[in-house]
């Protein structure tokens, strides 16, 4: 964000997109231990049950994740709009501005009319639904103008450029409304009237003059989604990388038709194979 708020050619930029979204996963492979752990450690409040790390009740996350999704979306970079989908797939049916940014490129549909933050990124949602275009073109510029302000609990850069030290540093690196740019891009909203500072306008032109010329940063989907789980005992049904809460550590690697272990002495009780979100 630093470098493309500081001007480099976005061509330059695209490619590294693939990177930060291998660094969310990252994260949330690590996340799902710390579950593990804490499920094993206090199991009156439940078993382990995969939930993606980024935790939308919070701005710092939810914008975060929003931010990330977009920019995918104006790279057109499908393998990591699909990969970032994927990871979180325990938070579909809930938030009707994810489900809205992601409709074209899931499986299925949830329409849902309320965000969980609220304001202002109900209003943004409102775009989805809106046919009028000078209504939808009023939605935009309302959302925009109290983006930043909805972002003064966000605990990263909210207000960064006023804290420039005496050595010329700041916490700074740009601010964009990159979801406000993929809803224009998804809906083929004109935006000639939009000028607004946080409006990332040369990253929406750029994913039209993409899409124009049938071109994406990547289109490989290698995100297989499995559907359900393998009880322990049972043939695996693909190959890849699999774990289970019913044990501490033990992502493994399983051939389609390979019998999948059982841990008989687990509190668990049945052993549960699970897809990995790392492969």
């Amino acid at each position: 964000m630093l470098d493309y708020t500081a001007g480099m050619p976005i061509d330059e930029l695209a490619p590294r997109i693939s990177d930060i979204v291998e660094a969310l996963e990252a994260w949330n492979d690590v996340d799902q231990l710390f579950q593990q752990e804490a499920a094993l450690e206090f199991p009156e409040f439940g078993s382990y049950e995969y939930g993606g790390a980024p935790d939308f009740s919070t701005v710092f996350d939810y914008e975060n994740t929003l931010q990330l999704l977009s920019i995918a979306i104006l790279l057109r970079d499908l393998r990591s709009v699909s990969r970032i989908i994927y990871m979180l797939r325990t938070h579909r049916g809930q938030d009707g501005l994810f489900e809205q940014l992601i409709a074209g490129y899931a499986e299925d549909e949830n329409n849902l009319d309320t965000c969980v933050l609220g304001k202002p990124f109900d209003i943004l949602l409102q775009v989805f639904y809106e046919d009028n275009e000078k209504a939808t073109l009023n939605l935009l510029h309302k959302y925009l103008k109290q983006w930043y302000s909805a972002m003064k609990d966000h605990p990263r850069w909210y207000n960064e450029h006023l804290k420039v030290n005496e050595e010329g540093y700041a916490g700074y690196y740009g601010y964009w409304s990159f979801e406000a740019g993929a809803a224009v891009f998804l809906l083929d909203i004109d935006d000639s009237q939009i000028d607004h500072l946080v409006y990332p306008k040369d990253l929406v032109d750029y994913a039209r003059k993409l899409r124009e010329e049938n071109r994406f940063t990547s289109r490989e989907n290698e995100v297989i989604s499995v559907s359900g789980c393998v009880e322990g005992g049972q043939p695996c049904r693909q190959t890849g990388f699999w774990e289970t809460p019913a044990k501490l550590h033990s992502r493994a690697h399983f051939a389609q038709g390979e019998i999948m272990p059982t841990f008989s002495d687990s509190q668990y009780g049945s052993t549960i194979w699970q897809w990995s979100t790392e492969q």
